[in-house]
């Protein structure tokens, strides 16, 4: 599975934090200018440490 996490749009922090094997969390640079940014940050890991990938997007 794939989500990717933007400034305008995220999918559940939940969705996120389930993450693992095989699956892959892309950020958009616009990420950080979320007020939740460091919440979903803390989703990464949580994701990274059940094994999913976390990316950045070359795009916006």
């Amino acid at each position: 599975m794939e989500r990717e996490i933007r400034a305008d749009a995220a999918p559940a922090l939940g969705d996120v934090r389930q993450m693992g094997e095989g699956d892959t969390v892309w950020l958009a640079s616009s990420v950080r200018q979320r007020a939740d940014w460091q919440r979903y940050l803390s989703a990464c890991f949580a994701a990274v440490s059940r094994g999913a990938d976390v990316r950045w997007c070359r795009r916006g």
